[in-house]
């Protein structure tokens, strides 16, 4: 079936519209944009089954879960979003990310959730230009091309196969905790290792 580019473009603003709510300026603003930004490169068709409410429900958890990160090590939450406690539901256990952005984050987090015996069944990934305070907490939000202030920030969703044991959660959290502390290990250490090879080759020469 070929795609129409403007009931994807309609879908994306009216999960953005709905975001916004009743929420006061500049709440309203915040949460239209991240909205707009985190479903902007999902995959419509998979969007498009799944209710609107929950679309929302999603991205605004995301964006609350993320309000404040001042850096550093990767925050990861895993849980199985209810109606009545959280005012969306997924018959899959979600799985929120947020971490300064970084090469081989979802191939890390993907390869680590099917080390798990999971099956990954939605993956969104926007990466946005998080404008904070020196306390981490949130005040704008632009596109990763955007220029200006801001640091540029990966925010990954996840759904897996439901989990219902809270063990079982928290094993899924830490482990993914650690593959991306050992990500960010490794992309902190890729242009030194870089240098120095060129050294030895160098002195090899």
């Amino acid at each position: 079936m070929k795609k129409d580019p403007q009931n994807e473009a309609d879908l994306v603003t009216r999960i953005a519209q709905a975001a916004r709510g009743s929420l006061a300026s500049p709440q309203a603003e915040i949460a239209e944009r991240f909205a707009q930004l985190y479903y902007g490169g999902a995959d419509p068709q998979e969007l498009g089954e799944r209710d609107l409410n929950d679309l929302v429900g999603a991205a605004a958890a995301h964006l609350e879960f993320g309000r404040r990160y001042a850096g550093g090590p990767a925050k990861v939450h895993a849980y199985n979003p209810r109606l009545e406690e959280h005012g969306w539901q997924s018959t899959h256990t979600v799985v929120q990310i947020v971490s300064q952005d970084m090469p081989f984050l979802v191939d890390s987090a993907t390869m680590e959730i099917n080390r798990q015996g999971l099956t990954l069944h939605l993956v969104i990934h926007p990466v946005l230009r998080m404008v904070r305070d020196d306390k981490g907490k949130l005040a704008g939000i632009a596109p990763s091309t955007a220029a200006g202030e801001g640091r540029l920030e990966s925010f990954m969703y996840l759904e897996v196969d439901r989990q219902t044991d809270p063990a079982r959660l928290q094993e899924i959290e830490q482990s993914l905790l650690r593959v991306m502390a050992d990500v960010a290990a490794a992309v902190a250490d890729w242009k030194p290792m870089q240098q120095r090879l060129r050294e030895l080759i160098d002195e090899l020469g």
